[in-house]
């Protein structure tokens, strides 16, 4: 009982406590919560809020209404509305605890609290920013500029940040002013940039209108802007000069290129005068360029005669042949080789039968002589070649680069040392297996490559068992073996045709097998039967010859054959048949000079240090056999997703970053399996190679 006694008067105490403290305060009142016994004790103090517009809101009227609450205050002299220390607005009407004050702001961030007095005393209300922007937001074009040209398909702008905008591609406007069509939205960032892209914009004249609304609700006023869109990157047309490979040029060219595009080219001599870069041995020849608006060519005229017997390599610089769109050309590149002896009288790079009787004697010993060529005496020793391969010498002591230029590439570690006769028999030289020295020059032939005459013998009657009724080419069986007393008259009948064995590259392949029958004379399925010495490429090549090419353009047009879609049939023969976007004539197989290099490689096979037009990939593999590493990382230098040839871009197949496949579906490309289990009928990487599949899935 004692101790609950004491416990009262404590509590008593507490209490008398509370309500002095209170007395002590005042008008100045606060909440004060106290748990006495678990009993809450409140007290309360007189506030004023401001409830509307929030803090930090924006608004885009100037007029605006500030709405508030006030909480145990019996009776309200006036509430005012401060900015800062100054005065807006002010009222006493307040009704059940609420109240509202009109204020006209200006434009700009506003600090606002509600005041009022109580006893005497002065309180204050919590405090609110608003930001009034009754602007009306603009909209304004970075690329394009009205007028101008576009080369993408993407819209650039700006705007005020955070703003919607919205753009109305090739909308119309009704009587009314109104624009009819679908708009599209898009967010200005922070720092108020803003695109719009279309993937289905078509190349041409457009219209778009845009307008824009701001985070406060203005909307803007319509910007309207015409532009053209060219993505069209310029071309070089095959029609250069000199062409290319093309050998016995004057020492005083002038290299041409025409260039193909809708739209003007950057005529300032900055652009131009990177158009054409030519080169001999890597040092850069001087010169002057000049551009012909009207007929779009571009020339190069050497400051200083060239060098006689030398190996130019043309450039052309997508840098330097620049459209008014943007769009940069389609490099290209090609080479040829100037004179080694001038004369007015011929031009037979191993002198004038014609004036001279004893040019023979050059190259052939009538009574030393002992093999069946009647080549002089020399041993094999002499020669950098192979055993067997001695009559080279006689090649190469002229094409040292002294006389007549060197085999590009002829000193690399692997060399094209086939040894063939026109026949298809083994010789004692390489060089005459593709070139037959005993030529004379022309246009259509400057590297003397071999020839050879054909005829579709006709039905005899009565038939002759003998007589063949086929075609038949010398190629095959020399005309001599049948007409050795009149095999001159006999050739020299119309129905005779002669043709070079062509090695087409990028400016004249149309990807035809005929283009490149000077390597496929050897490398195919008969040749490797009967001498067991080459691969069979020619199977992967025979779907397009130049009678189906005749046979389209009989039906289509002339040169409609380079012109075509390439058909799904094409495509299923072959993932290597092609359409070149850059302005070559191909449209079917990828030429050899593409992987080859022709005369010798550092690599493997022959196969390029480097392959690809445009940003072209290293290829380092010297020695050791053929493998699926090898065979990947072959494929991996075109389809990396940036290397092209003939305007085209391989397929990305790894991640440079990741190394893993870009497309997860494909657990096979990241795997250590070779690319022809996949993309060969016989898992063939000779297949894969030339003539490559779909992807099966097993």
């Amino acid at each position: 009982m004692k101790r609950r006694g004491l416990l009262h008067k404590m509590k008593l105490r507490v209490l008398i406590i509370l309500v002095l403290f209170i007395q002590m305060l005042g008008s100045q009142q606060t909440f004060f919560v106290l748990h006495v016994n678990g009993e809450e004790v409140i007290s309360t103090e007189p506030k004023i809020m401001i409830t509307s517009p929030e803090t930090g809101a924006l608004v885009s009227e100037t007029n605006l209404t500030i709405s508030g609450v006030i909480e145990n205050i019996s009776t309200v002299v006036s509430i005012i509305i401060y900015d800062g220390t100054e005065q807006l607005g002010t009222t006493s009407e307040v009704i059940e605890n609420n109240w509202t004050i009109p204020l006209t702001l200006s434009e700009g961030v506003h600090t606002l609290t509600a005041k009022t007095v109580v006893d005497g005393v002065e309180i204050s209300s919590n405090l609110i920013k608003v930001t009034i922007d009754s602007t009306l937001p603009n909209v304004s074009f970075i690329k394009p500029l009205n007028g101008a040209y576009l080369n993408s398909k993407s819209l650039e702008g700006t705007s005020e940040p955070g703003a919607i905008v919205e753009s109305c591609m090739d909308c119309s406007e009704d009587s009314d002013g109104q624009i009819i069509g679908t708009w599209m939205t898009t967010l200005a960032d922070s720092l108020g940039k803003w695109d719009y892209q279309d993937a289905q914009l078509t190349e041409g004249s457009h219209t778009v209108y845009a307008k824009a609304t701001d985070r406060a609700g203005n909307i803007g006023n319509v910007t309207k802007i015409t532009f053209t869109l060219d993505t069209l990157r310029p071309i070089v047309l095959p029609e250069i000069s000199p062409k290319q490979d093309m050998t016995q040029v004057a020492l005083n060219p002038t290299i041409r290129v025409k260039i193909l595009d809708a739209t003007a080219l950057d005529e300032s001599d900055e652009i131009i005068n990177k158009s054409i870069t030519v080169s001999q041995n890597g040092t850069k020849v001087d010169g002057t360029h000049s551009y012909n608006s009207v007929t779009k060519e571009i020339t190069f005229t050497p400051s200083a005669p060239l060098r006689p017997n030398s190996k130019y390599n043309v450039v052309i610089n997508p840098l330097g042949i620049i459209d008014l769109a943007g769009n940069n050309a389609f490099p290209r590149a090609w080479s040829f080789t100037t004179i080694a002896i001038t004369s007015e009288t011929h031009q037979n790079p191993h002198g004038s039968y014609d004036n001279n009787v004893n040019t023979c004697g050059n190259c052939h010993n009538t009574h030393q002589a002992k093999d069946s060529n009647l080549l002089s005496p020399k041993s094999a020793g002499d020669s950098d070649q192979q055993e067997g391969l001695a009559a080279d010498n006689y090649c190469m002591a002229c094409h040292d680069g002294t006389v007549a230029p060197m085999p590009e590439n002829r000193l690399n570690v692997h060399t094209h040392n086939a040894a063939v006769k026109i026949d298809g028999k083994p010789s004692g030289s390489s060089c005459a297996s593709c070139h037959n020295p005993h030529l004379d020059w022309s246009e259509n032939n400057p590297n003397l490559a071999q020839d050879h005459i054909t005829y579709k013998h006709l039905p005899s009657n009565p038939v002759d068992p003998i007589k063949p009724t086929e075609e038949i080419s010398s190629k095959e069986q020399l005309c001599e073996s049948c007409h050795e007393t009149n095999s001159g008259e006999k050739i020299a009948d119309p129905a005779v045709n002669y043709r070079v064995f062509q090695y087409n590259k990028s400016s004249e392949a149309t990807g035809i097998y005929e283009d490149y029958d000077l390597c496929l004379r050897c490398h195919n399925a008969d040749f490797k039967k009967k001498f067991d010495k080459t691969t069979d490429i020619a199977s992967y090549y025979d779907n397009l010859t130049e009678e189906i090419k005749k046979q389209y353009e009989e039906v289509n047009g002339p040169l409609s054959f380079s012109k075509r879609e390439i058909s799904t049939e094409e495509k299923d023969f072959s993932r290597h048949i092609i359409k070149a976007q850059d302005g070559s004539p191909l449209a079917g197989h990828i030429p050899c000079a593409e992987c080859h290099d022709t005369h010798g490689s550092n690599n493997i096979k022959l196969l390029k240090s480097k392959i690809g037009t445009e940003n072209p990939t290293s290829f380092d593999i010297q020695s050791g056999e053929w493998d699926a590493d090898k065979e990947r990382v072959f494929c991996l230098t075109c389809h990396n997703g940036k290397t092209a040839i003939f305007g085209i871009v391989g397929t990305q197949i790894f991640d440079e970053i990741t190394g893993k496949s870009v497309n997860p579906g494909i657990p096979e490309h990241d795997s250590t399996k070779p690319c022809s289990e996949c993309h060969s009928d016989k898992n063939s990487y000779i297949e894969a190679a030339h003539a490559p599949k779909k992807g099966k899935r097993n």
